[in-house]
């Protein structure tokens, strides 16, 4: 699912109230076995310096299991032989994004909700995420503006506008499609317009009838 949205329309707001990490008034209920995992843009802002790449994903993985699976995700997101040895302080922005991205997806989820991902990725760094997701298995909802991104994983399209969610089943390019022909027939119908008073019967002015 993508989240979508003009600024100021609440999209952030909404995934963390998914995520049941901002209050709100309402009630929330979570599906069985639902297990989610929250990624936000300043994750990657917030990487210790001082550690290496691997020593960085181990400290995010608190089981057994996840330490197992640390290399193979690394290697995932294009962190293979001596790049794991390196210091987090020398990585460019797009490697800072898709380690805080790798460090996420460490944790065992169903539900992967995704908070503007690919802010300050590269293109190979999207390209990589998108290639992640798509053989991710749960459900995901992502924030974004990014077209690209949107349009190569999305099949389903939430737009937050004035208060509430419109959803559109399908892809990115078909809500673009949908979203036009939607304000072509809102602008057609509007009160006033010329096209909306050739389709209604216009009453004769009393005061000019003779």
């Amino acid at each position: 699912i993508a989240l979508i949205g003009p600024n100021g329309a609440g999209k952030s707001t909404l995934a963390r109230i998914l995520y049941g990490h901002e209050p709100f008034d309402g009630e929330r209920k979570e599906g069985h076995n639902v297990k989610m995992t929250f990624f936000a843009q300043h994750l990657a802002d917030v990487l210790v310096s001082g550690n290496t790449v691997l020593e960085e994903m181990e400290s995010g993985a608190t089981t057994s299991e996840m330490r197992s699976r640390v290399r193979n995700i690394l290697g995932c997101f294009l962190f293979s032989g001596d790049d794991v040895f390196k210091p987090v302080s020398v990585l460019s922005g797009g490697e800072r994004g898709r380690l805080a991205l790798a460090k996420t997806l460490l944790h065992p989820a169903n539900f992967l909700i995704l908070d503007e991902p690919t802010n300050h990725l590269d293109m190979v760094s999207k390209d990589v995420l998108i290639n992640a997701l798509m053989e991710y298995k749960g459900t995901i909802l992502a924030v974004s503006h990014d077209r690209y991104f949107l349009s190569r994983f999305a099949n389903k399209i939430w737009r937050a506008e004035h208060g509430k969610v419109t959803e559109f089943e399908g892809g990115y390019d078909y809500y673009e499609w949908k979203r036009t022909k939607m304000l072509e027939e809102a602008a057609i119908n509007k009160p006033g317009s010329d096209a909306s008073k050739s389709n209604g019967k216009t009453e004769p002015d009393a005061r000019k009838t003779g």
